[in-house]
């Protein structure tokens, strides 16, 4: 290609077309990326609930304080009282992140 060919229309007609077929291509030729948090990285820590005292283990969430079978706000997260090995309630999500108590459930 020489410079007297640069002020042809078709030149860039072509050119364009490549890059527009490039792009249409490409979006089907590449796979798709990958979420940028995978489903099985959100933590799961345990829950308490407040009235019944029942452990469940919830992705760690606003949505995962309601009590799956009442449907009310009563669950709370919960933390293990090793000196009297049992669950109990814990401070606020919050709170609990700043103290480094929050982990996925084991």
């Amino acid at each position: 290609m020489n410079r007297e060919n640069l002020g042809d229309p078709r030149v860039w007609t072509a050119a364009v077309a490549c890059l527009i077929a490039a792009a249409v291509v490409g979006r089907f030729a590449m796979p798709p990326r990958p979420p940028a948090v995978a489903a099985e990285a959100v933590a799961e820590i345990r829950y308490i609930c407040r009235e019944s005292g029942e452990l469940f283990e919830r992705p760690l969430d606003a949505a995962s304080r309601i009590h799956p079978k009442t449907g009310k706000p009563t669950l709370v997260p919960a933390v293990y009282d090793a000196k009297r090995r049992q669950w109990k309630a814990g401070p606020p999500p919050e709170i609990m992140h700043r103290k480094g108590l929050l982990g996925p459930a084991s």
